[in-house]
C-alpha cells in the first residue's frame, strides 16, 4: 500500500540555485518529511535529484547552519562530520547543499519545512574523492 508520502519521483537535473523552488513544490499538501538521493552532476552547479519512499521521522532537536562571510573565511576549522549525524536547520537549502557537496559527491537524506527552516537529516553520503 502506497501513502501519499510514499510517491517515488524520477532522477531530475536541477541547478543548485533553484533547489529551494524545486524542493518546496514537492511539499504541497504535505505533512512529514521527504527522503532524497542528490549527487553532483557537474561543476557548472547542476545536481541530479530524486525523491525516495521515506517511512522515517526527523528528529527535532539539532543545530543551525547559517554561513556568514567570516565563517567562510574559516571553514578550514569546521569539522563536516558534524552535519551528517545531527538534525540541520537552514533557512536556504540551497546555501547548505551548495556547501555540503563541496566535500560530498551524494547525500541521501530527509527533508521537511517547519514553517521558516528546512529541517535536514543527512542519511548516508559518500566523500568527494
Amino acid at each position: 500500500m502506497f501513502l501519499m508520502n510514499d510517491v517515488i519521483s524520477e532522477q531530475q537535473t536541477v541547478h543548485l540555485s533553484e533547489l529551494d523552488e524545486y524542493l518546496a513544490s514537492k511539499f504541497l499538501d504535505r505533512q512529514s518529511a521527504l527522503r532524497f538521493a542528490m549527487s553532483k552532476n557537474d561543476s557548472q552547479g547542476y545536481i541530479t535529484i530524486k525523491q525516495e519512499m521515506n517511512e522515517i521521522e526527523i528528529e527535532e532537536r539539532g543545530i543551525d547552519f547559517e554561513l556568514s562571510p567570516l565563517e567562510y573565511q574559516s571553514l578550514d576549522s569546521i569539522n563536516i562530520l558534524d552535519f551528517t549525524n545531527q538534525t540541520i536547520y537552514t533557512s536556504s537549502a540551497y546555501e547548505f547543499f551548495d556547501f555540503m557537496l563541496m566535500y560530498f559527491s551524494y547525500l541521501e537524506y530527509l527533508l521537511d519545512f517547519t514553517g521558516s527552516s528546512w529541517r535536514v537529516k543527512i542519511i548516508s553520503f559518500k566523500e568527494v574523492e
